[in-house]
């Protein structure tokens, strides 16, 4: 995972965070690299807070079959 900024807003919310927040449950995801590549091609890093990330796991799960 690239190194995270030092200050990065909920993708969903706009809520600000720092890398000490991550520990607090925010979710970070960052594009996969292509096969064989050693760096990757966009560093930019994704992130949700802890209520967004929340919400869209319901959201998820709400969709699946029973």
């Amino acid at each position: 995972m690239p190194e995270l900024p030092n200050r990065f807003r909920c993708a969903h919310c706009g809520r600000a965070g720092t890398p000490a927040d991550v520990a607090t449950g925010w979710s970070m995801s960052s594009p996969p690299r292509p096969t064989g590549s050693t760096a990757a091609a966009d560093p930019q890093v994704t992130a949700l807070c802890p209520d967004c990330a929340r919400r869209v796991l319901r959201d998820l799960e709400g969709k699946l079959d029973p």
